[in-house]
Order: C-alpha cells, then sequence, then structure tokens
C-alpha cells in the first residue's frame, strides 16, 4: 500500500512538473475593430483565478498553460476566447456589442434599461470625472458637466455644500434643490458631503418629466441619481490604492490686491484732509510696514490628504465592493477644516436561479471645524480694512499671539480661533438592503429598505482664560439627529410580441418617513480651561429642544412599449399622500407621457454613412413640490415661560387649505452622432409653476406677520447644448473637446393678492409679474459734476418699471423712496461649462472650465471697502481715490465728506469664468511593472481645481450664490499629486 502511495505521489510530482514546464508567457494588445486601444479589458485563463488587466495602451502580459485558453473581455464588446499555441504573442480585436454596447441606466425603479432605450432626458457622469477631484463633494464634479444644471460653491469652508438648480428656479417660496437619490433611496444632500465620491460609479441627473415624474412629490426640480459601485460577474478580485497629497489656497486674491498698500494709503489721507503731513511722518517713523492682512487672515498653501483602498470583483453569482477612505483638509481660516473617514460594503449574490439578494452599507465619521468670523466680521472677511502699515509680527519675528496687535487693537486671528473654538462631529450611517425575485422569465418582485441616518453634534466655547472677556467662559452643546428611512416594492413585467413588441409595466408602493430631534444646552461663568463641561456652569443656563417629523406614502406605476427598438412610449402616474399638507389636501397625483423615435433606422437613413444616429423625444407631465416646514397646515400652540411659570401661546396660525405646489413640464429634444466623431444633444424645455408655497405677508395687526399658502405662477423656459467631437482619435492619441450650457428664460406670472409687484424685505430683490426675479435698489445717475454729490434716478408711478430719466435725478438720498427696479436678473440665465480630454500613449491631459453669464450680486463688502468717509482711518480699495475734488470733475466717487449708500453702485457683475478642473498623468506601461507579480497597473497624476479665474467682480468671490455678499470665506483652489497602484 506504501509503495503504492508513492507511485502515485511521484507521478502526480512529474506530472506537475510537466504542466509548469509547459506554461508560457503570454503578451499581446487589444484593440477595437475601429483601432482604438481597450484599456481596462479583463484577460483571464478559462477554468482558473488567473487573470490581467490591460493597461491604457491595451497591452497585456500573463502566464498560461500551453493548449490553455484565454478569454478576453471589456464592456461594450463581445467577449472572444482564444487557444494558446506556440506563440507567445497575440493581438486580439474586439468587436463592439449592440447587446452590451450601452450601459444600463436606473430611470426610477425597476431593473433598469439601456440608455438607447430610455425616453426620458437625462445626464451621466461616469466614476472616471468623479474620481481624484480636490473636495469633500461629489457633487462638485456636476460642475459644467451636466446642461442646465447649475452648481455653485459658495464657501471656502471644506465641509461647504454646493447650491445646485436645474432649468432655473422653480419655485419663489419653496426649495429648488434637485431630490437626491443613492441606489434609490433618497437622501440629504447634507449626506452627501459625508460620502466619499470614490465610491460612486456614477451619477446620472434625470431633468425631463419623462425621467422625473414617476418620483412625484419631490421631483419638481429634476433627480440626482447616485449610483454606488459594485463588483462585475466574473472578474477576479482588483485592489485600487490611491493616495493624494496637495495644498489649498483663495482661488483668487484679486480683491486683496486691489486694495491700498501703506504709501496709497496715507497719501490719499493726507490729499482728502484727513490726516495731517505731520501725522502721516508720525506714522511712517512708527509704523514703517505694508502688510498683506489677506495672507495673514487666509493662509497660504495649507495641507490636504486623501488615501482610498478598495478590493471588488466577483463570481458567477456574488459581486462585492469593499472600500475604505480617508480625507483631511484644512481650511484658509485659522481653526476650520474637515477630516473624514468611510467605509462602504457593497455585495449582491444570486442565491438560486430566481432570488438575488443585495446588502450595501455605507458608513462615515467625519469632524468639521469652521472659524467663526467667517461673515461680516473684521476678524474674517472684512479683515482687509485693516491698515497696512499696521503689523502682526514685532521686531523679533514672533506674532502678537496673546496680546492685541498694537495700533490695531485686535486679537491674532489665530488667537482669537483657538480661544473661541468651534467644533462639529457626524456619524452618519447609509444602509440599503433588497430582495429580488424573479419566478420566471420577465417577471421580477423586488423589496427594497434603506435609511439615511446621521447623527450631528457641535459643541462650541468662549475659553475663559480668552482675554476679550477673561474669567467669564461660556459652553454650548447641541446634538441633532435624524434618519430617514424609505422602504419600497415593486413588480414589474417585460414580455415582447413576435420580437417586435416590447412591453414593460411596472407598478410599486413606496413609504418615506424623517424624523428629527435636537437638544441644546448651555451656560456661563467658567473660570478654568481645564473645566469647560456644561456641569461646570454657574450662570446663564439655558436649554432647549426640538422635534418634527414628516411622512410621505406612494403608490406608483409605469407603462413603457418599443416597436422594434425603433418607437419608443413611456407614461407614468404617482399618488402621493403628504404629511405637510392640510387635512383635505393631502393627497396629489402626478403623471407624465414621453416618447422617442430612432430615425437612424428609418429606411430613408439607414444607408446615409455620415448620419451615425439621430434620435428625436418628447414629453410632458407634472411633479410636486412639498419642501417646506412640516406644521405649516396646523394652527400650533407652542410654550412661553411668564413669571417663572410655563405658559401657552398660539405661535403659527396655520393653513388648512394648503396644499401642493404643482408643476407642468414640457421638453422637446435631439441628439445625433455625425461622421463617427460629433456628438450633439439639443432640447428645449418649458417649466410652469402653479400653486406656489410662499409666505404671504399679513398686517402685523393680525397677529402674524406672514401665512404659508398657495399662491402665484413661475414660469421657466429655455434650452441645453451638449457637444463634443472626436477631433483626434487613434491607437495612441485622442482629443476630445466638448461644451455644455443651458440658457434660461424666467417669468412671474402671478402674485399674491392682487399684487403685480413685491418687494422681498431686506433683500434688494423684488418679484413683477411678467418680468423675471430683479434686483430693487436705488439707482445711481452719477456723480455730478458741478457740486460732486451723488444723484438718484427718480422713480416713475411704477416703480416696478426701471426710470431713468435724466432730467428727474436727486442728490436727496432715501431708501424707501428712491427703490425701484433695476432690470437686472437676480438669477444668471447662462450657465455651463467646455474643455477636453486627451492622451497620447500613457499620458493624458483633461482640462474643465465652468462659466456663468448674467450673474450679478449685491457686493455687501463694498459698503464698507469703498465708503472711505463713513470708514476713515480704515484701509479701502485703491478705486476710491477716484472721487470729485473740483467743479468739472468727471468721477466715479462723489466728493470726499459724503456717505455711500446702499444703492445700485453695490450691484456688480459677477460673471465668471472659472478653471474648474485640471489633470495630467501617466499611466506606467505594462513593461515598467515587468519582472513582478504584485502590481499589475499604475498611474501618477497631478489635479488642480479653481486654478484660474476671470471676472469682472470686485469681491472676494463671484461663484457665490445669494442676493448679497456678507463678509463671506470666499472659494478655494487646490492643487494635488496622486498615485494610484492597482494589485
Amino acid at each position: 500500500m506504501k509503495h503504492k502511495l508513492l507511485s502515485f505521489l511521484l507521478g502526480g510530482a512529474i506530472l506537475t512538473s510537466v504542466a509548469f514546464a509547459q506554461e508560457k508567457k503570454i503578451t499581446g494588445k487589444v484593440v477595437s475593430s475601429n483601432g482604438e486601444n481597450v484599456a481596462d479589458a479583463t484577460v483571464a485563463v478559462q477554468g482558473s483565478n488567473v487573470a490581467t488587466k490591460t493597461d491604457s495602451q491595451g497591452n497585456y502580459t500573463i502566464t498560461v498553460p500551453v493548449g490553455g485558453k484565454l478569454i478576453f473581455r471589456s464592456i461594450g464588446y463581445d467577449d472572444k476566447v482564444i487557444t494558446i499555441g506556440n506563440q507567445t504573442n497575440y493581438s486580439i480585436t474586439l468587436t463592439s456589442s449592440n447587446a452590451n454596447l450601452e450601459e444600463v441606466v436606473v430611470v426610477g425603479y425597476g431593473t433598469g434599461r439601456t440608455i438607447g432605450s430610455t425616453v426620458g432626458s437625462m445626464t451621466r457622469v461616469s466614476s472616471e470625472e468623479i474620481k481624484g477631484k480636490p473636495t469633500a463633494n461629489a457633487l462638485e464634479a456636476l460642475s459644467g458637466k451636466v446642461p442646465g444644471l447649475q452648481v455653485f460653491t459658495s464657501s471656502g469652508e471644506p465641509s461647504a455644500t454646493q447650491s445646485i438648480r436645474l432649468d432655473g428656479v422653480g419655485s419663489l417660496g419653496a426649495s429648488s434643490t434637485p431630490l437626491m437619490v443613492l441606489d434609490g433611496i433618497p437622501v440629504g444632500a447634507g449626506s452627501i458631503v459625508s460620502m466619499n465620491p470614490e465610491d460612486f460609479e456614477s451619477i446620472t441627473v434625470l431633468k425631463d418629466a419623462a425621467a422625473t415624474s414617476i418620483y412625484g412629490s419631490r421631483a419638481a426640480n429634476g433627480v440626482i441619481y447616485f449610483t454606488s459601485k459594485k463588483g462585475r460577474i466574473g472578474e477576479r478580485a482588483t485592489i485600487t490604492a490611491r493616495a493624494q497629497y496637495g495644498w489649498n489656497d483663495l482661488a483668487s486674491r484679486k480683491a486683496a490686491d486691489n486694495f491700498m498698500t501703506t504709501d496709497e494709503l496715507l497719501n490719499f489721507w493726507l490729499e482728502t484732509g484727513y490726516r495731517t503731513q505731520a501725522q502721516i511722518d508720525k506714522i511712517r517713523q512708527d509704523w514703517p510696514n505694508d502688510t498683506r492682512w489677506d495672507e495673514y487672515y487666509y493662509k497660504k498653501n495649507v495641507p490636504l490628504k486623501q488615501y482610498d483602498l478598495n478590493v471588488s470583483g466577483g463570481s458567477e453569482k456574488t459581486q462585492y465592493y469593499i472600500s475604505t477612505g480617508y480625507m483631511d483638509q484644512t481650511g484658509l481660516m485659522y481653526r476650520s477644516g474637515f477630516d473624514r473617514i468611510t467605509l462602504r460594503s457593497n455585495i449582491t449574490s444570486k442565491v438560486n436561479k430566481w432570488t438575488t439578494v443585495g446588502l450595501n452599507l455605507a458608513g462615515g465619521y467625519d469632524r468639521r471645524e469652521t472659524n467663526g468670523w467667517g461673515s461680516n466680521s473684521t476678524n474674517g472677511g472684512l479683515s482687509l480694512l485693516a491698515p497696512p502699515f499696521y503689523t502682526p509680527i514685532d521686531e523679533n519675528g514672533n506674532e502678537y499671539y496673546d496680546q492685541t496687535i498694537p495700533g490695531l487693537g485686535r486679537y491674532s486671528p489665530r488667537y482669537l480661533a483657538d480661544k473661541n473654538p468651534s467644533k462639529g462631529k457626524n456619524q452618519q450611517f447609509n444602509p440599503n438592503a433588497f430582495i429580488q425575485v424573479q419566478p420566471f422569465t420577465g417577471l421580477t418582485l423586488r423589496s427594497q429598505a434603506g435609511m439615511d441616518y446621521y447623527n450631528y453634534n457641535i459643541s462650541t466655547q468662549r475659553l475663559p482664560s480668552y482675554l476679550g472677556n477673561l474669567g467669564k467662559g461660556t459652553t454650548a452643546e447641541e446634538h441633532q439627529q435624524g434618519v430617514s428611512r424609505t422602504i419600497t416594492n415593486t413588480i414589474e413585467y417585460k414580455w415582447n410580441l413576435q420580437n417586435l413588441h416590447n412591453f414593460t409595466v411596472l407598478g410599486g408602493q413606496e413609504f418615506t418617513d424623517f424624523n428629527y430631534e435636537s437638544f441644546n444646552a448651555s451656560g456661563g461663568g467658567l473660570t478654568d480651561d481645564r473645566l469647560i463641561l456644561l456641569s461646570a456652569t454657574t450662570i446663564d443656563k439655558a436649554v432647549g429642544q426640538t422635534k418634527y417629523a414628516y411622512a410621505y406614502n406612494s403608490y406608483f406605476g409605469r407603462v413603457s412599449y418599443n416597436f422594434n427598438n425603433q418607437y419608443f412610449f413611456d407614461g407614468t402616474v404617482r399618488q402621493d399622500e403628504s404629511s405637510r399638507f392640510g387635512k383635505n389636501n393631502k393627497k396629489a397625483t402626478f403623471w407624465s407621457l414621453g416618447g422617442k423615435w430612432d430615425a437612424k433606422k428609418e429606411a430613408f437613413l439607414k444607408d446615409i454613412n455620415w448620419l451615425n444616429t439621430l434620435q428625436v423625444r418628447a414629453s410632458t407631465g407634472t411633479q410636486g413640490n412639498s419642501d417646506i416646514g412640516n406644521y405649516e397646515s396646523l394652527s400650533i400652540v407652542g410654550t412661553n415661560i411668564y413669571d417663572g411659570a410655563t405658559g401657552w401661546s398660539v405661535s403659527s396660525p396655520g393653513n388648512p387649505n394648503l396644499s401642493w405646489e404643482k408643476q407642468t413640464k414640457t421638453t422637446v429634444g435631439v441628439s445625433t452622432r455625425l461622421f463617427d466623431r460629433i456628438n450633439l444633444d439639443v432640447e428645449y424645455f418649458h417649466r410652469v409653476t402653479k400653486n406656489m408655497l410662499m409666505d404671504v405677508p399679513y398686517a402685523y395687526t393680525s397677529g402674524f406677520s406672514e401665512i404659508t399658502s398657495n399662491v402665484g405662477g413661475l414660469v421657466n423656459n429655455g434650452f441645453n447644448v451638449d457637444f463634443s467631437i472626436d477631433v483626434l482619435r487613434g491607437r495612441d492619441f485622442y482629443f476630445t473637446p466638448y461644451a455644455k450650457f443651458g440658457v434660461v428664460n424666467q417669468k412671474v406670472t402671478e402674485l399674491f393678492q392682487n399684487k403685480n409687484w413685491w418687494v422681498v424685505p431686506n433683500t434688494g430683490v423684488s418679484y413683477v409679474v411678467g418680468r423675471p426675479v430683479e434686483f430693487f435698489y436705488p439707482i445711481q445717475a452719477g456723480v455730478n459734476p458741478d457740486n460732486g454729490l451723488m444723484q438718484w434716478y427718480v422713480p416713475g408711478d411704477d416703480i416696478s418699471q426701471t426710470n431713468k430719466d435724466p432730467n428727474n435725478v436727486t442728490s436727496v438720498f432715501s431708501a424707501t423712496a428712491l427703490q425701484q427696479s433695476t432690470g437686472i436678473k437676480r438669477y444668471p440665465p447662462f450657465n455651463g461649462g467646455f474643455g477636453f480630454v486627451s492622451g497620447y500613449k500613457g499620458f493624458f491631459l483633461n482640462v474643465d472650465f465652468t462659466f456663468s453669464n448674467g450673474k450679478y450680486l449685491i457686493n455687501n463688502d463694498r459698503y464698507f471697502f469703498a465708503n472711505s468717509y463713513n470708514f476713515a482711518g480704515y484701509n479701502q480699495l485703491k478705486e476710491v481715490t477716484d472721487y470729485w475734488k473740483q467743479p468739472g470733475d468727471v468721477t466715479k466717487y462723489p466728493k470726499y465728506g459724503q456717505v455711500n449708500q446702499f444703492d445700485s453702485g453695490l450691484l456688480e457683475n459677477a460673471s465668471f469664468l472659472r478653471l474648474k478642473g485640471l489633470s495630467f498623468g501617466y499611466n506606467l506601461p505594462k513593461s515598467f511593472l515587468a519582472g513582478q507579480k504584485f502590481f499589475t497597473g499604475a498611474k501618477i497624476y497631478y489635479t488642480g481645481r479653481n486654478l484660474f479665474t476671470a471676472t469682472k467682480y470686485l469681491g472676494p468671490d463671484p461663484e457665490v450664490d445669494s442676493n448679497l455678499t456678507y463678509g463671506r470665506n470666499p472659494n478655494t483652489k487646490q492643487s494635488v499629486i496622486g498615485l494610484e497602484l492597482l494589485f
């Protein structure tokens, strides 16, 4: 027996050694049928777990036994199998697969469709355009990439959330932010900040009624659908490690460059008589400095770090994607920063022939620290008022830290931030699970449940050691918790007749609720920096608590039909019930109809070779907006404290008739590809909003200043264009420029209480029937050259109409009597982006610009920065030297001694062009990695954000999305060096 066993083992060893001896290293190249290199194609040994991927040039190297078979796979191409013979080099050509060429997208429930079969208007941003961005928020990747989508970043805080609008502003009272959906579960826009952009496979923006109406009540402003990454069937495990290191700075220091130097300011003071020559000489002697305060209050080249690690793959039954990421970004203001760690695990498994289950677990923990002087403070946004001859550094080169800066009388911004810290800690959790059953071909039943949960704690102190209030420390703590739960059940059936008539019927039910609660407490009397808990406070103790909730219950359905994949029709209907509306108006029904014609398949176009594709689409339908407070329809009784006892009072009048804001949107579009190089998509939209949810003003004698009601109307119409052209396309090089933009025309069609116009108090903004939302301000008529006094146009009888009669001006200012429509639009009508992607062999260069034209801002900062008499003793913009001195002078500013006012002189053109993104790098060739079996790919790259800004705006940042600036923390720019390794 022993001899037999020994013989068996010896024979096995010999056979194994022979097998190994017959293995050989195979090299080759994978190209497409049109000669392009196919990067990231999978090359696998059939029947084993040995596999590799092609590099950016389509090259591969793999060890294969003689007589074995290699399988070549890539999305959009048919699989190809070859048998290995005596050759050592195999160059493979993959042919496009019509069945796989188009990616599957989710358009609102169901099992998804290929892009070519969708009726709705949508734009998909891929993972390649999302990853590697030096920003915490994935929404930044949409800037300039989606026609009609306006994405503005209004703050330099690393944890800032972008403001987003699609096809204009759809409401004057409710929110205009699109609905965010992650893998089928609605999430808050703020939740995206807590997620790693590297985990998203794509972001798809659904724009027209055919695509959005099935989301019903919250889709009036469009839908942004985030799809997280998943493994692929039959893909070997791939490990990706990425490290990025970079630095931050202000996006532009042009505003600071426009301030006076020491010599310019002192000469100006001498000229205006604010200081005598002797006083000027004394200042020069005592303070021989010329300080750039912007470089002190806003640090330069602060660090940014990000590290990501993920593993993905799959067998025939199970796919997985597991990742972790860490980001640490320091803000430019002192004690401003954001660091975040994330974890994600996505697993999908086909447990038997008819059942598939999936579980996505995503969690994150981040710490946010914000500077408390970021708004309208001389220790922040207005710090440039500091005269440049003062300095924060003593003669020994040390910072004045725990004492006021001599002459200036301010504490160091670092000292202020250290002694008045404000920290936030956020825990984010987004689980999502589903079970999908297909009992027979065509029928799919799916149940899905998910949650959007956050737990946010804010801690704010004024330490007892703070010299500005020594021994009188305060502390405040706030805990916020919100959880949104969504359960969705759908049934879908697909079938076809004679392989020509294709039908899909979908029905579903969805329930969503949200619960929020917060608790806060504060107190004073702290005397020791080591004892700053609430329990140590002795005076001014206060507590507060808030709770609210809302819920939706919905039923929806969709019927889709196409004839021979040439004529497509969709119809959707959805009924929503919301807790936010009056008892008799909780339910509303929304619908859409859409169609698409693949004209290229017609006989009269089929043989036109230069016309590759031609599709015409049209849709119309309704959506709703319910994004208001949670109890506006109810008359609410609140509590108060009187004479030490709890009392009751009516806190809200309520409106039992409050109902849905409704919108109808009609879209017509054409998309085509010409000469196999030019892509063009053009669409026109008409968006009508009625029964707007607005806070209608009432006389104070009623006991309430306003009541939320359904009033007024608004129309937005315009067109969106998406254009690209493959200028160069070959095996070793490519160059594709693009342009994407949207144009919006807005008009208010109806207001409340039979009014033709309404000025929104304290905003400088007005609503006028028949006009877009406009700025409403006293309009400057220029400086009178005879006496140096500023003049203003006297409004006509109808102040909603702009009047600039040069014969009817006044030098007596009155904010109320002189206000009128400026004729300048509040919202920019023309937004978009352009750029190109390019590469040569392993090198690549991508450039992305964004722009906004017709954008205006009330530069409130200039009220301080260009008001030399009001703020004498402070630094000013250089342009204030253009003031009236003698009769006949034609100047921008009036004579010295006249006060500048809040008028159209502060209303500036904030249109801008910004280099939003620039990336270049090199994918290392396979030959560089030869001789080792650890790495399968490597890439080094540089990425920049906001590297260049062109604007006429005189403030710190034109991208602010507001009616006015107010000493904001301005936008930043980043540069990062990255290394990506594949294993």
